[in-house]
């Protein structure tokens, strides 16, 4: 049996196009998986974020995990990926056209590994600070042949019974009759209003930071938390780091274990817009994130946490000084007074390579470069599937 584990093990390495084949310390099971998403964040962009958090000499927390790699990010039918496909390869470990939701390239349906955890018995969670349809947080609880199908989409996330569910996007729930706890008007027009329905079935409705906060968790098991009609407005309230703490203490109390994502989503959102202050902020405020996540990890010691991005947005880079271009945005300041520079190439995404960085079981298996369906491999193999 452990010839036949290791030889799993070099077979993932070489078809993936691994550059490194250390096994050293590689657990046979994981009970938690923690994946954290910056939507459109290349490592310009956390390059970017240290640089204005903690200077050059700094780094942001996920820079200190364990191991770093990179990931390639094209998809099936494009060289320069969109979110759905990207994701979907993140979920399922299959490469498939832009805009398809976890169904391959011919549209048949893949599972997903939060679908493999639950059915594991594992809790699950997805959290974003975009709509909870959008295309990231789709691809692990939904199956389409189109991302704007998101009526549908947020239809089959209740009906895959995700235990938590936080971010924004409230009116993919409602009716078109119906006004939630926010000004728009419901998009459904099916007339069913499924946050009745997931109260009606034992889950906990909250769409307020204050409500999230008092909620306690040692009383709830399946939660949703909807904080916008569409996606989340700055200042983000509910924080990301405030959701994942609350998505924590629910989801570990099942002794089976869980499957939590989630997504920094307006990183992308930002770097469209060449929008270089809010691109860094939302990254810092990701990072706030994955300490909490790895705080976690640490006490927990059964937890694998992973950090990456589905794809670069902008073709950020950053300088210390002007270049002059239109494009540039700055000045920028380093806690200690320096300056320094963003400059953009493109409005849209690129085919840059992302950073992935791990810690905990099977962490040292993302150093090196890897196919984004690597991530998927990586993720089944530590559950033990």
């Amino acid at each position: 049996m452990k010839n036949l584990y290791l030889l799993f093990l070099v077979i993932i390495f070489f078809s993936t196009g691994c550059s490194n084949s250390n096994t050293e310390n590689i657990s046979v099971k994981a009970k938690n998986i923690i994946l954290l998403i910056g939507d459109g964040m290349g490592p310009e962009h956390i390059k970017a974020a240290g640089w204005k958090e903690v200077g050059k000499e700094g780094k942001l927390y996920m820079e200190t995990l364990s191991k770093s790699g990179y990931i390639r990010t094209s998809s099936a039918d494009n060289l320069i990926t969109d979110s759905a496909a990207a994701a979907t390869a993140i979920a399922t470990g299959v490469k498939t056209n832009n805009g398809v939701i976890s169904l391959d390239p011919s549209l048949n349906k893949l599972i997903t590994i939060l679908e493999e955890a639950k059915a594991l018995g594992k809790s699950v969670g997805l959290i974003t600070n975009v709509q909870i349809i959008h295309a990231t947080p789709a691809a692990f609880a939904s199956h389409v042949e189109s991302r704007a199908n998101t009526t549908e989409i947020a239809r089959q996330i209740l009906d895959n019974e995700v235990d938590v569910l936080l971010g924004g996007g409230e009116n993919y729930f409602l009716p078109n009759t119906t006004i939630g706890c926010f000004p728009e008007i419901g998009h459904r027009n099916d007339n069913r209003n499924l946050i009745n329905e997931a109260i009606d079935e034992g889950y906990t409705y909250v769409c307020d930071s204050g409500s999230l906060e008092d909620i306690n968790s040692s009383n709830v098991t399946k939660l949703i938390g909807l904080f916008s009609d569409e996606g989340m407005d700055r200042p983000f309230s509910p924080s990301l780091d405030l959701m994942i703490t609350k998505a924590i203490e629910i989801l570990a109390k099942n002794d089976k274990g869980f499957f939590l994502m989630v997504e920094g989503g307006q990183i992308d959102w930002a770097s469209h817009a060449n929008d270089a202050e809010n691109a860094m902020n939302d990254t810092i405020n990701f990072d706030k994130a994955v300490k909490i996540a790895h705080d976690f990890s640490i006490e927990d010691n059964e937890t694998l946490i992973i950090i990456t991005a589905d794809h670069e947005t902008g073709g950020m880079s950053t300088s210390l000084v002007s270049t002059g271009e239109s494009s540039e945005d700055g000045p920028f300041y380093m806690p200690n007074g320096e300056e320094f520079y963003i400059n953009w190439s493109t409005t849209g995404h690129t085919n840059s390579n992302v950073k992935v960085f791990a810690h905990g079981y099977n962490y040292n298996l993302f150093e090196g470069e890897h196919e984004n369906i690597f991530i998927y491999e990586v993720m089944k193999e530590s559950f033990g599937f």
